[in-house]
């Protein structure tokens, strides 16, 4: 009788267990430490571009060394290069106790924090193969997705209120510990060495020029694939929008909700999960059979509308609760209890995270199939220093437009932007000519010959 495989066989190798619960102290920890930064700097400095600044310290390690630590961990053992970074963020938590107070030593602490996590986690998504079977890879690629997004999700929930009821030394405190107990769990793994004879590329000159002979092939091959360039384009877009709300939300928080900004663990981040989470279901029992194009062009337009009611809606309210209201409009029917902004923009968060997914999960579709075993890492490092470059740039100029014009023409704009490019790849034919496209393009777009009865 064959073996049955499911995840309770999966998580039965202790390699891949230990592995696993790595990942899950690890990633708790840095995204509870991110949500409290974020926080700490708008408080310490009280403007947008200072959380512009941490953002790009956030965000410039992968950009940088993204796809040299894809090469990096494919030469030397993974188990030292996991042991190593584990305790090395270990020491740097507590040193944020020290240097708190210092917004220039922040933004280094969290540099050199978020460069060793580049070569963190390409270590443990490349041992994976090497700890379970061909035929567990599935579903242990499952787990590591899984927990990825729910440590997301809940380090960023958690972090709020420990901040509010705890301060913010117990949020270093704690995260170093859970990265001590990670790197005592991560001293069972087995060795994890590569498999192929790499001894030739330990010169940091070598390991340079391979990175960008596998950079210039990588790129070659997504500008030769229009469904390739343009779901990797999608999916930065969407984390260049993240980035940006990153900057904006503790001020939204603040000065337009009047609430506290660690609030957001809960206003935000949670409402935000729950529609990923929803939305990914909802698409995988229903929608999974639509065209591509027929679940994500909808979903752009919807997430541009969550960006204009974000930006319109504390008008709205303001409106209403004016006192130069028209008198004529006195009888009591015309009025009705309506929903807190910050109810409001918890739906709306919610409502984001479905779209969002919507657009994520057809384009991680899209490039598994136009791409090859051989080149799909590849690729999808192409993707992470696309997304995470969008990103770095959106949150810097996001601090600085909202600091000039403020938060809420900036976030109308962004909305009206994105219905903008929503509606055009949604109806090409009202804003291009025939001859404008070539037809690999028209083809892309839906378009047929160009004959809008045949545009579903």
């Amino acid at each position: 009788m064959a073996e049955k495989i499911g995840f309770s066989s999966v998580i039965a190798s202790s390699g891949f267990r230990y592995l696993w619960f790595n990942q899950i102290l690890v990633q708790l920890a840095l995204n509870a430490l991110n949500f409290t930064l974020i926080i700490w700097v708008f408080k310490l400095i009280d403007n947008n571009l200072s959380v512009s600044a941490l953002m790009l310290a956030i965000y410039l390690p992968a950009v940088i060394f993204g796809i040299f630590a894809g090469v990096f961990v494919d030469i030397f053992d993974r188990r030292k290069i996991i042991l190593l970074i584990d305790f090395l963020i270990a020491i740097s938590f507590i040193f944020f106790i020290f240097i708190k107070g210092s917004f220039i030593l922040v933004l280094v602490l969290t540099f050199i924090i978020n460069t060793l996590t580049q070569f963190f986690m390409p270590s443990e998504s490349s041992a994976i193969p090497l700890l379970v079977s061909k035929k567990q890879l599935f579903l242990a690629n499952s787990l590591f997705s899984l927990t990825l997004y729910g440590t997301f999700m809940l380090g960023f929930t958690l972090a709020g209120p420990i901040l509010n009821h705890f301060g913010i030394n117990t949020m270093f405190i704690l995260g170093s510990l859970s990265l001590l107990v990670a790197f005592f769990m991560a001293r069972k793994l087995p060795s994890i060495k590569a498999t192929t004879n790499s001894k030739k590329l330990i010169s940091f000159k070598v390991l340079l020029n391979l990175t960008i002979k596998e950079s210039r092939e990588t790129l070659e091959f997504v500008r030769g694939k229009l469904e390739v360039s343009s779901a990797i384009l999608l999916m930065a877009g969407v984390q260049a929008l993240i980035g940006a709300m990153a900057v904006v939300v503790p001020a939204y928080m603040e000065r337009i909700l009047l609430i506290h900004a660690t609030d957001s663990s809960y206003i935000v981040v949670l409402p935000l999960g729950v529609g990923m989470v929803i939305g990914a279901l909802v698409l995988g029992k229903w929608f999974h059979k639509f065209s591509r194009r027929g679940v994500v062009v909808p979903a752009i337009v919807g997430a541009g509308t969550v960006l204009l009611l974000l930006g319109v809606m504390p008008i709205i309210a303001h409106l209403l609760q004016a006192a130069d209201l028209p008198t004529y409009i006195t009888k009591p029917r015309y009025f009705f209890k309506a929903p807190s902004l910050s109810t409001l923009f918890a739906i709306l968060a919610f409502l984001a995270g479905i779209c969002a997914v919507s657009i994520i999960v057809p384009c991680q579709t899209v490039l598994q199939e136009h791409t090859t075993f051989k080149n799909r890492g590849k690729i999808f490092s192409v993707l992470v220093v696309a997304m995470t470059a969008c990103s770095a740039i959106t949150a810097v100029l996001a601090g600085v437009l909202s600091d000039i014009f403020g938060i809420l023409p900036l976030l109308i704009s962004l909305g009206i932007l994105v219905i903008g490019i929503g509606y055009l790849v949604m109806r090409p034919q009202n804003f291009l000519k025939e001859h404008w496209l070539p037809s690999s393009m028209k083809e892309f777009l839906g378009l047929g010959h160009w004959n809008k009865a045949d545009v579903s």
